[in-house]
């Protein structure tokens, strides 16, 4: 996200994983993971929060190109651009596993390794598989499950501001509704068979070895 400056300056800022923003009172004391803060022309305090320190932030004087690599950043996934034409035009030659292309920030902004799990469950497509692999009813399967999958999350993980700032910004409720991520060795909710684990790319992957092919 970025944040503009009355003055013209610029602040780009990633959270990553565990990093998080709180409006605070001035006068309210910092928590010990507090690592950075804005004092606002109202007199609160917007505060920087990261257990893990994974967040980045780049300052941007008045007319400095941004080097976060935002512009690089793929479609977004509720883009009604995101189709499996486009999906195929982008990986359809490549050979990388397609958990791979969707941790690929370039193809598709914003999908991390639980939801990429949820995805390809969704679409019955097995993560390792590869993308130059994938036929045309597998991308259509894929272009749906992406928005339906996040969207899903998206409401299942909604927060009002007061329960927002209660916890802290650490509160999550997608937990009981994850079909397969963190669930390797139990029954597959669609058939019952026993779920199963790889690593790809360096990443954690579980799938079902009968409902993913």
């Amino acid at each position: 996200m970025r944040l503009a400056f009355a003055g013209g300056d610029a602040l780009t800022l990633h959270l990553r994983m565990t990093g998080c923003l709180l409006l605070e009172e001035e006068s309210s004391p910092p928590s010990k993971h507090t690592h950075l803060g804005f004092l606002l022309s109202d007199g609160k305090e917007l505060r920087y929060e990261d257990v893990r320190r994974f967040g980045k932030f780049w300052f941007l004087p008045e007319g400095e190109k941004d080097p976060s690599g935002m512009e690089r950043l793929g479609i977004e996934p509720f883009d009604p651009a995101l189709t499996a034409a486009f999906l195929a035009q982008k990986t359809a030659k490549s050979k990388k596993p397609v958990k791979e292309a969707l941790l690929d920030q370039r193809l598709v902004a914003g999908i991390g390794n639980i939801y990429s799990d949820e995805i390809l469950f969704a679409a019955g497509i097995r993560p390792d598989k590869a993308c130059n692999l994938l036929g045309e009813e597998e991308f259509s399967r894929l272009a749906a499950a992406i928005p339906e999958r996040l969207a899903y999350f998206t409401e299942k993980n909604a927060l009002t501001f007061e329960e927002y700032a209660k916890s802290g910004g650490k509160e999550y409720r997608n937990t009981p509704y994850l079909q397969v991520y963190g669930k390797s060795g139990a029954p597959c909710p669609r058939c019952g068979g026993t779920l199963a684990h790889m690593r790809i790319a360096g990443r954690s992957a579980v799938f079902c070895p009968h409902c993913q092919h």
